[in-house]
Order: structure tokens, then sequence, then C-alpha cells
């Protein structure tokens, strides 16, 4: 087969992502293999992106340095078993299964203690993401430098410890999620107040856009940032307090709990 830098496990939302954002980066598409079960987005990906695809795992890995698993929490074991016969000592494992730790991996990955964990958001798919990585001890730093370079290319790297990983999924993860809600909601208010649903869905997303991209460009903390739009007496004060009426902070807090308690139980879960 031809040169494979990089096998991909997984062509859902986060494998296809990191494709795109490898093209995006200038990568050889042919040095890249993906492995994905479903014919239809195989044959999508590989007439898409000019990559290599396989239906299965098999010896074919064995020639591509880094290996990066996409799938599923409750699918992570089957691909683990599947790839462990496989791989060595210089393969570079890169897991973005929800939930998955470090302990976890090492126990089914016995071939290799080359292993980075992963928590990236769909903005991957845009190449925006926040991507929190954490690493086994052994990692040595080529690997730590190739593992941020592969996941740079879908957005923005931050390294943490471990035990914040289900925080980022909750936080990180399931976040835009709760600013989609957000926006949705946002629309809907000018929907109330006699606008066109189309005109207040843009007006909604460019709100939020601009406002986070102002906070970005200004380096402001946000409660600095809310000051400078509450004018005494003013529109934004009258809604700021029915949102803390309504215990709005409280609201977004108890969602980002809730969402790392279930990452952990996730985790807890297919632990075994």
């Amino acid at each position: 087969m031809k040169n494979c830098e990089i096998s991909i496990i997984g062509g859902g939302n986060m494998g296809s992502a990191i494709i795109d954002g490898l093209m995006k980066k200038g990568k050889d598409m042919q040095n890249i293999l993906l492995i994905e079960t479903d014919e239809s987005k195989r044959k999508q990906l590989e007439e898409q992106y000019n990559i290599m695809v396989k239906g299965n795992i098999d010896s074919t890995i064995e020639a591509c340095g880094t290996i990066i698993v996409a799938v599923k929490p409750q699918n992570i074991r089957q691909v683990f078993t599947g790839i462990n016969p496989f791989i060595n000592g210089k393969h570079l494992i890169i897991s973005v299964a929800a939930g998955i730790t470090l302990k976890v991996m090492e126990r089914y990955i016995t071939k290799t203690s080359q292993i980075v964990r992963t928590m990236p958001n769909i903005a991957a798919r845009v190449g925006k993401s926040v991507c929190a990585m954490c690493y086994s001890n052994a990692l040595s730093e080529a690997k730590r430098r190739l593992a941020i370079e592969i996941m740079e290319s879908i957005g923005w790297v931050i390294e943490l410890e471990e035990e914040h990983l289900d925080t980022i999924t909750g936080f990180s993860g399931s976040g835009p999620a709760f600013v989609f809600l957000m926006i949705e909601a946002l629309t809907d208010s000018g929907v109330l107040m006699g606008i066109s649903r189309e005109k207040s869905y843009r007006i909604a997303l460019e709100t939020v856009f601009g406002s986070a991209y102002f906070l970005k460009e200004y380096n402001l903390h946000p409660a600095v940032a809310k000051e400078m739009v509450t004018s005494p007496g003013g529109t934004a004060i009258e809604g700021l307090l029915k949102l803390e009426e309504s215990g709005f902070k409280a609201l977004i807090m108890n969602a980002v709990r809730a969402a790392t308690e279930k990452a952990s139980q996730i985790g807890k879960k297919n632990a075994n």
C-alpha cells in the first residue's frame, strides 16, 4: 500500500472534521487511511478527500505512525482490541472518545505507551474547536508535539491534567449545544417582537458571534464588557434583571455540572 502517516478510525463528525482539517493544513491526503464500517460514508469520504479507505481494522494500520480513534465510547473496547495486535512502541494513539480515560486505554493498548486523550467539540467542523489534551507519562516530546500539530488542524489546543477532561466534556464539548439553544431563544425573541424569523436568526447569530469576537480581540473579562453595555436605567440592565431573577447563570452552571457528571458516568460504564 502507499505510505500511511495517519489512520483515522471512524468517519463520523469528528473523524471527518479531522480529515478536513488536515487537508486544509496541507497534509498529503494520499498518506491518510480511513477505517469506516459504513460503506456509504466510506465511499463519500474517499471521493471527497482522495484518501485510502478500509472497511475494517487489519494489518494495513501497521504502516501508519499515528492512529486516531474517533468512535463512540461504547465502541472503544472493540477498536482498541482490534488495533492492539498491529501496533508497536513507535505508534502514537490519539483518542477523541468522551469519558475514556488513559487508564482504560492503557489496559487495552499494551503494545505502545504513546497514548493521548483529547476532547474536541463540534466546532472542529469549521476548524474552531477547543481541544483539550492529556497524555500518558511515557509520551515522548516528539509525539507530544505531533499530537498537538494534528489536533491544531481543527482548532485551539489546551493541555490539561486528566482530572479536568470530564469537565471539559461537559463544558466545552457540550457547551456548543447550550450556545445553540441561546441563539435559538434570541431568534424566537425577535419573532415574538415582530421581526421575521429569517432576519431574527441572522441578528441573533451575528450578535453572539460579534460579542465573542469583541471579548477575544480586546481580551476583556465578560463582566467588564457587560458593564460597557449596561447604561444606568437602560434597556440592557432591565433585561439582565430578568435573567438574574430566573437564575440564568445558575442554570448554565448546573447544565455544565450535569453534563460533566454524565461524562464521568460514561467513562465508568466503559471502563470494564
